[in-house]
């Protein structure tokens, strides 16, 4: 079922006409504008920033201190770039010092942040989660970065069918990296020629575990939106507060 439609992007704001070739399985990846002024944004970038957008008034969020983990180089991120002056993006680099500069990202290993306490208004990340080992330290991490009332928003593959989350490849102390399973990689934001192990697949326990592991509060919403652009499955937005 090809699907079109006008909508007005949650990213730049602007009406855009939508078109997919269906409108569940391919959405999640497809579902774009083909006039996007912001490198074809996908769904799930979508679905943060109509959460967001719902979070904060516009004056608000431009003053707001942001932390983005991992941040690709379109849709909301870019905007945030451009209008938010206190936006911060990290990336990770193991074998450069952490805390330091490398081109526009600061080198943060999420598991251990060199930010100080309640540093941030606002972190944010887009399909991170499921890429380190230790994702319950980073989301503590995360709380011990956020000011009071701060908020992670974040969006993660949440497995249909899948209750239990699973770990699926654990780092050794040796250095050595065991995995379960058939091995299973993504794409890299920080270099588009490197793959990104996946370490974990959640399950709908995923909000449980975050509220046993940590002290946030958990939200999660799920898309299937014409008027915020996003369908399709995996399109979790997790809303974590402090």
């Amino acid at each position: 079922m090809t699907i079109s439609f006008k909508a007005l992007c949650p990213i730049c704001q602007s009406v855009k006409l939508f078109a997919c070739k269906d409108d569940f399985f391919s959405s999640r990846d497809e579902l774009q504008a083909k006039d996007c002024p912001y490198g074809f944004c996908v769904t799930r970038e979508r679905a943060l920033a109509a959460v967001i957008r719902k979070e904060y008034k516009p004056d608000i969020l431009i003053a707001l201190k942001i932390h983005e983990a991992a941040p690709a180089n379109r849709g909301m991120s870019i905007w945030l770039k451009k209008n938010c002056p206190r936006y911060i993006q990290s990336g990770y680099f193991p074998n450069k010092q952490f805390g330091d500069l490398i081109g526009n990202l600061r080198n943060e290993n999420l598991e251990s942040q060199t930010f100080l306490d309640g540093q941030f208004d606002l972190v944010i990340h887009l399909d991170v989660l499921e890429h380190l080992f230790q994702p319950f330290e980073a989301l503590r991490e995360i709380y011990r970065t956020l000011a009071p009332d701060g908020k992670c928003i974040f969006s993660v593959p949440t497995e249909h069918g899948l209750f239990d989350s699973i770990q699926v490849a654990f780092a050794r102390a040796d250095g050595t990296v065991e995995i379960s399973g058939t091995p299973e990689y993504h794409g890299n934001p920080q270099d588009e020629n490197a793959r990104a192990l996946v370490t974990w697949k959640y399950g709908y326990n995923l909000p449980l575990l975050i509220s046993r592991e940590t002290k946030f509060d958990v939200e999660v919403r799920r898309f299937q939106s014409r008027r915020a652009s996003a369908a399709g499955f995996m399109t979790e937005i997790y809303i974590l507060s402090k």
